[in-house]
């Protein structure tokens, strides 16, 4: 298993020119970076998203829908939203970004499809993939294994709160990192599941010490 992970919460310490994927730190990440499913490419950066990224590592959390705003002062010849999207989603990073924007939808599939949606990228297109984990960091690996160029932010459902589909965290609920308590509002059964399910494999691969060999490689 890679273990060299570099953990950011100040993009002006890294070189935007260059390749990048940018995926949360959180419950769900460690577990299934435990178990195999994500796999690391390089130039891939972690930010804290939850309550774990502080008690492992020391991390103030970070929110999807704040952290995309990091990005609004980067120029971009295009933005490609990869997942699910609508017309506001894009009225609004159009007006951010100050440029264009284009939706690749991907329906629910399972990971063993994944390969079947790669969309093509190039130098400068910020790619935004809003489908949950592992499928949005699995997706994001294979777009780098084929591509020379690019730049990728696995917001997940960020981008809905950004944009205000979702109604956002209140203050003091994120700043406890308790976020993921509050989205259980909506769609409740299967996100309960999906919390109960990494908080088994986290428990595991705490109690084998996987968890424990996750070298972090803090960035401040």
């Amino acid at each position: 298993m890679k273990n060299n992970i570099k953990l950011v919460s100040d993009l002006s310490k890294i070189n935007m020119k260059k390749n990048f994927i940018f995926v949360a730190l959180n419950l769900s990440f460690i577990s299934f970076f435990c178990n195999g499913s994500i796999k690391l490419s390089n130039n891939i950066y972690l930010w804290c998203d939850g309550i774990m990224g502080k008690i492992l590592y020391g991390y103030n959390k970070i929110p999807g829908s704040k952290f995309i705003k990091l990005f609004y002062k980067y120029k971009y010849t295009k933005i490609l939203i990869v997942g699910n999207y609508d017309e506001k989603q894009i009225s609004l990073l159009k007006k951010k970004f100050k440029t264009k924007v284009k939706g690749f939808a991907i329906p629910k599939i399972e990971i063993k499809d994944i390969r079947n949606y790669i969309p093509s990228t190039d130098q400068n297109t910020l790619i935004l993939i809003t489908l949950p984990t592992p499928k949005q960091e699995i997706l994001a690996y294979e777009i780098s294994k084929i591509n020379s160029n690019y730049k990728i932010l696995c917001i997940g459902g960020g981008l809905e709160i950004a944009t205000g589909i979702v109604k956002s965290c209140p203050i003091l609920i994120s700043n406890l990192g308790l976020e993921f308590l509050w989205r259980l509002r909506t769609d409740t059964i299967r996100r309960l599941k999906r919390l109960i399910y990494t908080g088994i494999l986290y428990l595991y691969y705490s109690i084998t010490g996987k968890v424990r060999k996750i070298k972090i490689i803090k960035i401040w």
